[in-house]
């Protein structure tokens, strides 16, 4: 189930248009960000699912949540990358499916930008939940 949701995450991320068009950095796939300009990191996060009932074939409650990281360098100023993130959570609107479980609020992002030495990251969280 998760290969499932991470297909779609992922299927849907690429059909995200941004013009020019940004730079992903796909999970499991190396390579590195732009000296200049945004781009884009995608991880897939799956929590534990909840057995609905005892019995070895029922159905589980599955819940998670899909980040998108909007990369940018300092001295940028955080207005486009503020909305290129307003425009993913557009991108992913609550209820959504995505390989059998949907969005299950819409998507947010951190009040605040996360700095890893000479990046900055404004986060976008897309939670899902399903029944399986």
């Amino acid at each position: 189930m998760s290969t499932d949701i991470l297909t779609a995450f992922l299927t849907r991320l690429q059909a995200f248009n941004w013009t020019p068009a940004l730079p992903v950095m796909w999970p499991g796939v190396k390579g590195d960000p732009p000296n200049t300009g945004q781009w884009l990191e995608a991880s897939l996060f799956p929590g534990e699912p909840t057995n609905l009932a005892w019995n070895a074939d029922s159905a589980s409650e599955v819940i998670g949540f899909a980040q998108i990281m909007v990369g940018y360098r300092p001295g940028t100023g955080e207005v486009l990358p503020s909305q290129i993130a307003d425009a993913i959570i557009a991108h992913f609107p609550k209820s959504l499916e995505l390989g059998g479980v949907r969005i299950s609020k819409a998507p947010y992002r951190s009040p605040s930008f996360v700095e890893d030495g000479n990046k900055l990251f404004i986060p976008v969280t897309i939670p899902y939940r399903g029944i399986v």
